[in-house]
């Protein structure tokens, strides 16, 4: 999107007085619509381009849902480790030390940018159909009116504080997507019937109740017998202590 689009939906924002939440019913099932339909479409070209590699785990993030770096808005990225790399990272490393080396997407595994028509039609869907930009009014005040300028500020808050709401609600929505893949199959059909799909964490710390649900609502029950992954959020939440 232009800075000029920006500022056109702010502007039909601010013209509508509105600050709620905009992930209504209808926005959420088309999220779900748009993620999925990204998520089959890239995931098999991603076995591909990395087939002889034994990957154990998978992470994906949507920029802006849990951090904010990328130069795009909502683009989407998938973090991932392999077997073979995990060894080397824990040749060296204390015993204590391997579930970071194991479970840590954003610091430890590698990353592959989601590039695909599919996810670029879902960030675009994301950028209309959030309140981000109504965080970030300031960075389009020369295109906006003073008096619109004005409400936004007036509303900062509230608006910081209902797009965290919004963000929350996608990464449930984000969860209840890859849980009905597994649900369906749709790793076991590609060769990964034991793969870890965990929650994408950065340095934006999420609530520890939110790491450990959305986790559960993914793996299904994959890995029910093994508790190493919960251990190791719950030691993280521990550390913070």
């Amino acid at each position: 999107m232009t800075d000029e689009q920006i500022a056109k939906q702010l502007l039909k924002q601010y013209k509508k007085e509105d600050t709620g939440i905009l992930l209504t019913p209808d926005v959420a099932s088309q999220f779900i619509a748009l993620f999925r339909e990204a998520v089959v479409d890239f995931f098999p070209k991603f076995v591909e381009k990395h087939k002889g590699q034994t990957i154990y785990g998978v992470s994906f993030e949507i920029g802006n849902l849990v951090q904010f770096v990328y130069e795009e808005d909502f683009e989407t990225y998938l973090y991932f480790n392999t077997e073979e790399e995990y060894r080397k990272q824990i040749k060296d490393c204390a015993e204590d030390e391997k579930s970071y080396y194991r479970f840590e997407p954003y610091a430890e595994w590698d990353v592959v940018s989601a590039d695909t028509k599919a996810f670029k039609k879902l960030q675009k869907f994301l950028m209309q159909n959030s309140l981000y930009y109504c965080t970030v009014y300031y960075n389009y005040d020369d295109l906006l009116s003073k008096e619109a300028v004005d409400w936004f500020e007036e509303n900062s808050e509230v608006f910081e504080e209902n797009f965290d709401q919004e963000r929350a609600m996608f990464r449930y929505l984000m969860a209840g997507v890859l849980c009905n893949l597994r649900q369906e199959g749709f790793w076991k059909e590609h060769g990964f019937e034991k793969l870890y799909v965990i929650p994408f964490e950065a340095e934006d710390e999420l609530p520890v109740e939110e790491k450990i649900a959305t986790y559960l609502q993914m793996d299904f029950g994959c890995h029910s017998g093994e508790t190493d992954y919960l251990e190791y959020i719950k030691s993280l939440s521990a550390d913070g202590d």
